[in-house]
């Protein structure tokens, strides 16, 4: 265990490093380059892999759902959280921070430190469970929920509907490719081996490649608002899992795909909710400390609940 989230550390440690050579290109560009090439290449080739292969059973309507229940949960948690924060704040909690803090507290970086933790802790055959909880649940429901938050808090004249929300889910190319490995995989349709052998090539790049991507989103400034950020630090690592874990148990999931599940809905904030925060002009800023901070705990946390979970 030790070794594995060594290992995390030593290449997300990389990523960090990176802003503090000029003569290397803009972290955030790199980060941008990363992130399109994943999203267009990389993780639909692993998102079709994996579900092409994987057992078609009960987890494909447990995981989402279990990962939809800890999210809206955690969601209404911080909202009532933050709103009381709001209301006693006499204006030091500004209502683009109140959104940001939303997201901060909900959303898991599920696919990009959830993905490489359970494959590494479970094996290759887990990676199903990331792509599930991710895919078909906490991503659209940045798209659709988060958006809408974003929207109403931020301070962007940009308004969101229900249209936009649609078309952003509908053109997620890991999306699409999972849905066609799960409908291939029910037909038990042959495919050339060596197209698999392409696309398991293709998606093992994902997990060193987003884990290096995390380490460059990571922007360190000192925490003017740690009382701010403390309500979503607790949610995000203690509440969460706590969810997961007896929502997966009442729905019967057991085993390895249990523990992976629980796992995923421990991962700090997720990267992609700064595309949000951004578009929508909420407080970034706070958002970003808030990234950090449960990223930086999460190597603290997620080793005790492995210990919990064996």
């Amino acid at each position: 265990m030790e070794t594995t989230f060594g290992a995390f550390l030593i290449l997300m440690g990389f990523g960090v490093l990176w802003q503090f050579f000029p003569s290397l290109p803009d972290r955030a560009q790199i980060r941008s380059a990363i992130g399109a090439i994943v999203l267009h290449v990389f993780l639909p080739a692993l998102s079709f892999h994996v579900l092409y292969n994987a057992p078609l059973n009960a987890e494909l309507w447990i995981v989402p759902t279990t990962s939809i229940i800890v999210c809206l949960s955690t969601l209404l948690v911080a909202w009532l959280i933050y709103r009381a924060l709001f209301q006693i704040s006499n204006g030091n909690f500004a209502k683009a921070s109140f959104g940001a803090m939303l997201l901060g507290a909900a959303w898991c970086n599920a696919t990009y430190l959830g993905l490489p933790t359970v494959t590494l802790l479970l094996g290759e055959e887990y990676a199903r469970i990331p792509i599930l909880y991710d895919l078909l649940a906490i991503t659209p429901l940045l798209l659709t929920v988060g958006a809408s938050l974003g929207a109403f808090y931020g301070a962007s004249e940009f308004k969101q509907d229900v249209r936009s929300s649609l078309l952003s889910i509908v053109k997620l190319p890991p999306l699409w490719a999972a849905v066609l490995g799960v409908v291939l995989n029910a037909f038990h349709l042959p495919l050339p081996q060596m197209f698999l052998n392409a696309c398991k090539i293709a998606g093992s790049a994902v997990a060193p490649v987003m884990i290096f991507s995390v380490g460059l989103a990571l922007r360190f400034s000192s925490p003017k608002s740690l009382v701010w950020i403390l309500p979503a630090l607790v949610l995000k690592l203690g509440f969460a899992p706590t969810v997961a874990y007896f929502t997966a148990q009442t729905l019967g999931l057991s085993g390895n795909a249990f523990s992976a599940t629980v796992l995923e809905a421990a991962m700090p904030t997720m990267v992609l909710t700064m595309v949000i925060a951004d578009k929508f002009k909420l407080d970034s800023e706070l958002l970003a400390q808030t990234i950090a901070a449960t990223t930086v705990l999460s190597f603290l946390t997620l080793p005790f609940l492995w210990q919990l979970l064996q």
